[in-house]
């Protein structure tokens, strides 16, 4: 994933975002600043509800990047190398140097991001009531209450156990303990994952055909997303399976064909 504008260092670990995540932004800014908080709290100005929903959507992408974050410090205290993180059009990827050695590893490295996204949703929520409690502006209130709603359902959306989400981790880690095959458990988390893309981009056609919008272009987007990504870590855990048992010395040459370093290149041709 290529970085478009660093932001540093952060845990020791490379920070960086594509321009895709401003569809992010995007997103949420039209949508709280259009709908829900001019329905929820009306009489507001224009240009409260756009500074409401622009402070949303930067929590947000911290809150994906906190996300991310924590993969990234277990990963590392696991053994796992750490390349960088990038926040995207769909979230954010912690890029791994390296797999995980032990099921055991590859379970801490995966479920401490759904964790944290909900122990984020607890804490906006709990905010947003002792905001409500205090008779804090309604903008404040909706704008907690969004965030913790949204850090939940990404807790429970990443926990689906399909790869390549956290949830399609947690599976390879729990198949992989269970059998002691670290590849047929990736094989299928893939295939898990796959059919869980196949069944979102139906659900999303289904729905921008019915309501006749296009509110599920999202839906199908991502569908699409984890049908390839499914696809290229079934791929890849195929290769492994293939290759696991293969020596070098069955690869090689034993003999090659040397020349003197002296030889021209037409004579050696």
């Amino acid at each position: 994933m290529r970085v478009t504008l660093s932001l540093g260092r952060i845990a020791g670990v490379q920070v960086g975002v594509n321009w895709s995540a401003l569809a992010i932004v995007v997103v949420i800014v039209v949508g709280l600043a259009t709908d829900l908080l001019p329905s929820e709290y009306p009489g507001r100005s224009t240009v409260a509800y756009v500074a409401a929903a622009l402070v949303a959507a930067v929590l947000f992408l911290a809150s994906l990047l906190a996300h991310e974050l924590a993969h990234a410090i277990v990963a590392r205290r696991n053994g796992v190398e750490v390349r960088s993180i990038v926040l995207w059009l769909l979230g954010g990827v912690a890029q791994l140097e390296g797999e995980p050695r032990t099921p055991g590893a590859d379970f801490r490295i995966a479920v401490v991001g759904p964790l944290t996204s909900l122990g984020l949703g607890v804490v906006f929520g709990a905010v947003g009531a002792i905001a409500a409690a205090l008779d804090a502006d309604g903008l404040v209130v909706g704008g907690l209450g969004y965030l913790a709603g949204t850090n939940i359902l990404l807790a429970v959306f990443n926990l689906i156990p399909a790869a390549p989400l956290d949830g399609g981790r947690v599976l390879r880690a729990a198949l992989w303990r269970r059998s002691g095959n670290r590849e047929a458990a990736a094989i299928t988390a893939g295939r898990a994952g796959r059919f869980v893309g196949f069944v979102m981009v139906g659900l999303g056609l289904l729905q921008t055909l019915l309501t006749g919008t296009f509110s599920g272009v999202w839906l199908a987007l991502i569908g699409w997303f984890l049908i390839s990504a499914a696809t290229a870590e079934e791929q890849q855990a195929r290769m492994g399976a293939r290759l696991s048992g293969v020596r070098v010395a069955d690869v090689m040459t034993r003999d090659p064909v040397v020349a003197d370093g002296t030889m021209t290149l037409r004579d050696f041709v």
